[in-house]
């Protein structure tokens, strides 16, 4: 593919180069109601310069239409959460992922607090603390 995609573009160099040489003929469009003299060069440019601005309207089109579809995806997934109640298999498995197969501390059994219960700066059990002191 991306042999391909070189030699697509040194294609379009080679037509580039050469209209833009042999381009100085001059050339009338008649657009509705009015005439405009240009070369074919001229004609060529605006014809790239267009289709550049085209693809980069798409990617800008795209690019917020999947950002859109992450979002609505995150909002739906959160709303599901928020409705279902309380120790479904959800938590269940999220609460087994952080401490061990029965909801207890992995390094001695001991209970674990809910995680809805623990602060953001409590340790577990043999986890040192690695931060700024508290006052």
């Amino acid at each position: 593919m991306a042999v391909l995609g070189i030699i697509i573009l040194l294609g379009v160099g080679v037509v580039t180069a050469t209209v833009v040489a042999n381009g100085s003929d001059a050339a009338t469009l008649n657009l509705v109601g009015f005439d405009v003299t240009t070369t074919v060069a001229g004609i060529f440019g605006v014809g790239a310069l267009s289709l550049l601005l085209t693809v980069l309207g798409l990617f800008l089109l795209l690019g917020g239409a999947k950002r859109s579809r992450r979002r609505r995806k995150e909002v739906k997934d959160l709303r599901r959460r928020a409705d279902a109640p309380a120790g479904t298999a959800t938590e269940d498995a999220d609460q087994r992922g952080q401490h061990g197969q029965h909801g207890q501390h992995p390094d001695d059994g001991t209970p674990a607090p809910p995680p809805s219960r623990r602060r953001a700066g409590d340790a577990e059990v043999g986890e040192h603390f690695r931060g700024v002191p508290r006052d």
